[in-house]
């Protein structure tokens, strides 16, 4: 107990906890309001960090991320996002590291938390959204509101979930091993736009249109499947047949253990699943295609960031031209599960199943889903042309226009592992 209430201190004087908050868990704790009072008036909270360096080539999420210690993994891509390194952060609680890819250009990012076998996160709220994937581990979170009742989820590896909006969360470890999450989230964004840490971190405002304590917020039922999907993954005559292809959730238990639904103009034996966490208007979507096959090529706005559930192969990415070879610039892909990379703004980029089994991935972004965002480099306006042919002014590159080297590497790929490609002729 003597410990928990100096973390609650520590909290309150660096405000990551507000006074209301802490008087309420002093209260559960047993103390009297006499001498919560006193607590309250002898803590002198820490100055404001939120003031940012102005007229800096650093955004003040980039001045932000610097400050709070603990590692920023850069790049284009990352081979294995569980492998990366965690170092303590004193915010969360736990271990942790930022992943700020190159493709997300500012309009998202992500960040790994790691909680130790009985220990748990601080108690935080915060005003930017964020979809929650677990790598490895097991556990609960509580969710609840300023003063209001606490819910809490159970989670294991492949569990996705989103604590709505500003209200509070802390996630505690239950496995024998460490538990490892993976956060995407729009902060870049909201830091960017208000430049202020305090007004994320320490808003009252509380967002009971999109939660209000449901007892049912976080459970994946029949009434959670909604809709025929969005033009970012299905195109018309496939939204036409009468399918529930998005769901609206809090939570989902597993979401390798989904329905996929065929998706061939994404791509041959390609099929997908949409889903809004916590009335987000970030969507997550996960792509399945067969051994021996690819995807067809596309390209959008920035920020989609893909990470690897399942399966092995490879990604081609480049600039400026639907047709490979007469691109600027190249890029290649290797990855497997766990793997994470996200596309640079308006590059195109095609996924190459290597290996024996289906490969699936999944991908958060601004799609354009629930809420349609027409900003952010294009965000949901350019990903609802992904099914449209770039001679019908979309961003899709048919099989048929396709450069003629794709196939020819896919196939030399299959055949160094003795594998037969299914894609037709």
């Amino acid at each position: 107990m003597t410990n928990h209430f100096i973390s609650l201190v520590a909290q309150l004087a660096q405000r990551s906890i507000s006074p209301s908050e802490f008087t309420r868990v002093l209260v559960q704790m047993g103390f009297g309001a006499v001498t919560i009072q006193s607590v309250l008036d002898s803590v002198t909270p820490a100055k404001s960090s939120s003031r940012f360096e102005p007229f800096s080539p650093q955004t003040p999420y980039e001045q932000w991320m610097s400050r709070e210690g603990v590692p920023i993994h850069t790049g284009y891509s990352i081979a294995d996002v569980r492998a990366l390194e965690v170092t303590p952060w004193a915010r969360m609680g736990a271990k942790g590291a930022f992943i700020d890819l190159e493709g997300s250009e500012g309009t998202d990012g992500a960040y790994l938390c790691q909680i130790e076998p009985g220990n748990s996160t601080q108690a935080l709220k915060f005003l930017f959204e964020e979809a929650i994937f677990v790598l490895d581990g097991e556990g609960e979170s509580a969710i609840w509101h300023e003063g209001g009742e606490k819910q809490t989820i159970r989670w294991k590896k492949g569990a996705m979930f989103s604590p709505p909006l500003n209200v509070w969360r802390q996630h505690f470890n239950r496995g024998s091993g460490p538990a490892r999450l993976v956060s995407f989230h729009d902060l870049p964004v909201v830091m960017d736009l208000f430049h202020s840490a305090d007004f994320v971190f320490n808003n009252p405002f509380v967002f009971r249109d999109r939660y209000n304590n449901e007892p049912d917020y976080f459970e994946l039922n029949e009434s959670k499947m909604i809709g025929r999907g969005s033009a970012a993954m299905f195109n018309e005559a496939e939204r036409a047949a009468p399918k529930k292809r998005t769901i609206a959730s809090g939570l989902v238990p597993d979401v390798n253990q989904l329905e996929l639904h065929a998706a061939p103009s994404r791509g041959l034996k390609n099929k997908g699943v949409e889903m809004v966490f916590s009335d987000n208007t970030i969507q997550t979507h996960i792509s399945e295609f067969a051994t021996g096959s690819y995807k067809r090529a596309h390209r959008h706005g920035p920020g989609s960031q893909i990470i690897i559930l399942g399966g092995e192969g490879y990604s081609l990415l480049w600039n400026d031209h639907p047709r490979y070879s007469d691109a600027a610039k190249h890029m290649r892909v290797d990855w497997k599960e766990g793997s994470m990379f996200v596309p640079p703004d308006r590059w195109f980029h095609q996924h190459f199943n290597g290996g024996e089994a289906p490969a699936r991935y999944m991908a958060t972004t601004w799609i354009g889903g629930k809420y349609f965002a027409k900003s952010l480099g294009g965000g949901g306006r350019t990903h609802r042309l992904n099914t449209i042919s770039t001679k019908d002014g979309g961003n899709m590159v048919d099989y048929p226009d396709e450069d003629p080297i794709v196939r020819e590497m896919f196939e030399g790929e299959l055949s160094k592992r003795g594998l037969k490609s299914q894609m037709p002729r």
